[in-house]
């Protein structure tokens, strides 16, 4: 029986995203919630003012609640509470309509249209085009007042971006979901038109205008850090330990790289290994075909050693990724379902290779671990799940995701699938450990960025001399972590808690099952790492795998 606090809180979150999904209309068609595909995010003064009192009305109104929610509302209340305050005092603290060009760019906006199950697609895609024009001479108005505190990583990546996204939205006529609705969008063209050349303009301005003077500082600094840590991921943890985490795990990675590097080649030469490694690689024409052979081969093993529930329904196809994603994904990514989505269709992307440098990040080896990584067990059948189990779809879970849990999940997968043997190769291992070695790597890069003064330019570095990364692919990383601080932690924390919690089951239940421990760690969703444990398997659960991991720091 659902209590008067319960219900109370029920309504509180109805009425409070019904009003916030107009400040965040791509979110809303994200998580299959109708009425705001016609819409781009709104930025002006009176509503970034009326969002900040929507999200402090948010916390008194939950904050008078008290007591009284069972285990799931108040995972609930902690997530939709932690969001506000992130986004309050982001917005009080540093304005990102002066900062950050990438955020005004609506060609995702564009796109999730063409890749969602939308109503009213036609309405809403030529609403969305026709607004277009406006909503870049305003963004053009903001930036003018303080280039000085753009950041130049953040212009480069928005001029990229809107140059390939104009290209993008000129090829949307020859798109099958256009097609199919030719008739009810015969009034496309001139929107369209109008749309792609007002990103062309825009990255006119911002190259030549703007680009003299933007030499702004990317870094969030160690309160957001920690702010981000708290309230976005569940971790109190201090900067420092999660920081000698990250080293301790790239030491010991390191070592063990070099160990198995010998074991192969019998040397230490890691670079020659990748080398030689990354000749063995399929045509470029070939690789769509390939990633989904390996793909399906993937989903039969995990069925066949039943280690975790397969999802159903559930389509996972394989294409190029789209031409406006590119500088951001140099090699593949994931692109997960709606929930409202009755097939739950999702889409693997694949990047088609530039050289044949990046072709060889294609080798046969890494597409096995990438196939794990972002489709089985991986990304896909976790984030399917949470979309098929009631509790884990509610909207603060699937409006705030942590990566301790979807990448420290696809993390470990890897290793899962090398201990059952799907990653069978004698190289699988150097090429397990490489990957752990990158992912150690940016837990302290992503704590040095943001807190301690690191360059971007020592991190690409730093990232050519250990992982023998080119310069551009260490920039598109770099880029993504400038831009996302506390998610490239996510990866190797979650990995190494999900371990944790692993290891002490296996010790304490006589009845261990693989596959049950697998379940009920996916059955809340996409939430922070520390509240699925604790929610799985118990408070002291979460507290011993902390020890574990941080030395007692969390």
């Amino acid at each position: 029986m659902t209590t008067d606090a319960e219900t109370e809180f029920d309504a509180i979150l109805e009425q409070y995203y019904r009003a916030w999904f107009r400040f965040y209309p791509e979110a809303a068609v994200e998580a299959g919630v109708a009425g705001f595909g016609d819409q781009l995010a709104p930025y002006s003064d009176d509503d970034i003012g009326a969002l900040i009192t929507l999200n402090q009305q948010l916390l008194d109104a939950i904050g008078e609640l008290g007591d009284g929610l069972d285990a799931d509302r108040a995972i609930d209340r902690q997530l939709a509470c932690g969001a506000a305050r992130i986004d309050v005092e982001a917005l009080l603290e540093r304005d990102w309509r002066f900062r950050d060009p990438t955020r005004y760019l609506p060609v995702n906006a564009v796109y999730q249209l063409l890749a969602r199950p939308v109503p009213d697609f036609s309405d809403s895609l030529t609403a969305r085009l026709a607004a277009i024009p406006e909503h870049l001479r305003g963004a053009r108005q903001f930036l003018a007042l303080q280039p000085e505190q753009i950041p130049a990583l953040w212009l480069e990546a928005a001029v990229t971006e809107a140059r390939a996204g104009a290209g993008f939205l000129r090829s949307i006529p020859k798109h099958p979901k256009v097609r199919r609705e030719a008739r009810r969008l015969r009034g496309l063209g001139e929107p369209l038109r109008a749309a792609a050349e007002a990103l062309d303009a825009y990255a006119g301005f911002l190259h030549q205008d703007l680009r003299p003077e933007a030499h702004g500082d990317f870094a969030c600094g160690a309160e957001h850090f920690r702010r981000l840590l708290r309230y976005r991921h569940a971790l109190d943890v201090e900067l420092d330990d999660l920081y000698d985490f990250g080293a301790r795990l790239f030491e010991q990675t390191h070592a063990e790289l070099g160990e198995a590097c010998r074991e192969l080649t019998g040397n230490g030469d890691v670079g020659a290994l990748t080398t030689k490694l990354q000749q063995d690689h399929p045509h470029a024409d070939a690789l769509i075909n390939d990633y989904t052979q390996v793909m399906e081969q993937a989903r039969c093993f995990v069925a066949e050693h039943d280690l975790v529930s397969i999802p159903a329904p559930e389509r996972l196809q394989v294409i190029d990724t789209p031409v406006f994603m590119r500088h951001q994904i140099p090699f593949a990514a994931y692109m997960e379902p709606t929930p409202d989505d009755p097939a739950q269709r999702a889409w693997y992307f694949v990047t088609p290779p530039g050289s044949e440098e990046m072709l060889g990040e294609h080798n046969r080896a890494s597409i096995m671990h990438t196939c794990v990584h972002e489709a089985w067990p991986g990304h896909h059948l976790q984030f399917v799940t949470a979309n098929g189990t009631p509790a884990a779809r509610t909207l603060p879970r699937l409006l705030n995701p942590s990566a301790t849990l979807y990448e420290g999940w696809a993390l470990y997968c890897e290793q899962l699938m090398h201990e059952q043997g799907f990653l069978d190769r004698p190289e699988q291992r150097f090429v397990l450990l490489k990957d752990r070695l990158w992912r150690a790597m940016r837990i302290m890069i992503d704590v040095e960025l943001h807190s301690r003064g690191l360059s971007v330019d020592e991190a690409a570095q730093r990232m050519g001399r250990h992982l023998g990364f080119p310069r551009a692919q260490a920039m598109a990383d770099l880029t993504w972590y400038s831009q996302s601080p506390t998610v490239p932690m996510g990866y190797a924390t979650g990995w190494a808690l999900i371990n944790a919690v692993r290891r002490r089951q296996q010790d304490t239940q006589a009845e261990f099952s693989l596959k049950g421990f697998h379940d009920q760690l996916l059955g809340s969703g996409s939430i922070p790492l520390p509240l699925a444990i604790a929610r799985g398997f118990g408070p002291q659960a979460w507290q011993q795998a902390a020890t574990a991991v941080f030395d007692g720091a969390a």
